[in-house]
């Protein structure tokens, strides 16, 4: 029962914060750009609990949209209508842009707000090809300011201990990864509109751009180096759009000394049965076999919701780790994986060292290794963008 009552209490606490402190006077003004459904999770609730953050402004081209947005989520300013994005950036009471566009208007509204000196936290991907995310790695560089792409997972205790588990040598060396990310059919209309902009491959859409991120993500950070090659890749049509959006994606992937990875990605899974009706359970695991035993780490995605490690040494007893806060006392067992990242975010942004930070090289390398799963694929790499193209 206690693990149950932890559980209830954990997910109430991540909704409605236990600890909300007095903002500093000079906290850090957030603008979102883009009244979206993960901005809730994703940056309005960590803001509760943060002191240095405050949301200050969304925009949205609708206007009826973007103020019932504002008014459930208490946010003081509202821009809509034609050009609302480039206002919210050109605001000097804003410093630090949050992007929750559909991928092919990342890298647009993102140079915009870099070259309006904001620091920008982007949703992933950063933009839709390897070039856009070059270009724009380059540009914060330039400007000394912070870019981050959304990939929040790493920064949640649980993963950082997965990656200290094997690097502790307790099981040797890696033999083989897979990283899973399905959402089994039945769910799928629950979490996708039927038009949504997943499926549209002039925003950027598909599978691997938007599921696949998680475990290819996962996959380099638990080998701890690049992939050699994608060795072979195959991929599922959307019904929509069957020639250039993957519903689904499985695919392997070849480290230094031989060792495999084997990804999937799904929309929208088959059930079970030679009928396909019988549901099916998501998928969110990371399976590591390494010499001397293996590791599941189940829910890598949102740990903070719940999760298990379990670890299987070959000669000794089956544990289970579950890991919600560090142990130097850094963070809340309720704190989520994007309230860990927010708190690095705006130690980056104020000049302190933050418990962890990807390379810089972080999302040019990801976005690389998505544009070779395409091609392996046959399918092709997502457009770049309008505002892109003219720059060349």
């Amino acid at each position: 029962m206690s693990g149950l009552y932890a559980l209830l209490k954990r997910l109430y606490d991540l909704n409605y914060p236990p600890h909300a402190p007095e903002k500093r006077p000079d906290a850090l003004r957030f603008g979102i750009l883009g009244a979206a459904r993960i901005a809730p999770n994703a940056l309005i609730t960590p803001a509760i609990s943060h002191a240095d953050v405050v949301v200050s402004a969304v925009a949205s081209r609708d206007r009826v949209k973007a103020e019932a947005y504002a008014k459930k989520h208490l946010i003081a300013k509202v821009y809509a209508g034609t050009g609302c994005y480039q206002s919210l950036i050109d605001d000097i009471d804003i410093d630090v842009v949050y992007i929750a566009l559909p991928n092919g208007l990342h890298f647009e509204w993102t140079m915009h707000a870099l070259n309006q000196g904001k620091h920008v936290l982007v949703e992933k991907p950063m933009a839709d090809t390897a070039a856009e995310v070059r270009y724009l790695v380059d540009l914060a560089a330039s400007k000394g300011l912070v870019l981050l792409e959304a990939i929040h997972h790493t920064f949640h205790p649980s993963t950082q201990r997965v990656k200290e588990i094997i690097d502790s040598g307790e099981l040797g060396k890696v033999t083989h990864i897979s990283g899973d990310f399905g959402v089994p059919v039945q769910a799928d209309s629950l979490l996708f509109l039927k038009d949504d902009i997943r499926y549209n491959y002039d925003l950027g859409g598909g599978s691997v751009m938007d599921l696949g991120v998680y475990p290819l993500s996962a996959i380099r950070h638990f080998m701890g180096s690049e992939p050699v090659k994608v060795s072979s890749a195959t991929a599922v049509g959307h019904a929509l759009d069957p020639s250039r959006i993957d519903r689904a994606m499985t695919a392997k992937l070849v480290f230094p000394s031989s060792v495999e990875a084997d990804l999937y990605t799904d929309f929208a899974m088959p059930g079970w049965g030679p009928l396909q009706i019988l549901p099916r359970s998501f998928r969110v695991s990371v399976h590591i076999q390494l010499e001397r035993g293996e590791i599941e780490f189940y829910n890598y995605i949102l740990p903070h919701v719940f999760h298990s490690i379990t670890v299987k040494p070959r000669d000794g007893p089956q544990r289970v780790e579950k890991v919600y806060s560090f142990k130097h006392g850094f963070g809340k067992d309720w704190w989520s994986t994007y309230r860990y990242q927010l708190e690095a975010f705006v130690d980056k942004v104020r000049g302190r060292t933050p418990q962890t930070w990807p390379p810089a090289e972080e999302p040019v390398l990801q976005m690389q290794w998505v544009e070779s799963l395409y091609s392996a694929a046959e399918m092709p790499i997502r457009p770049v963008s309008a505002a892109f193209s003219r720059l060349a």
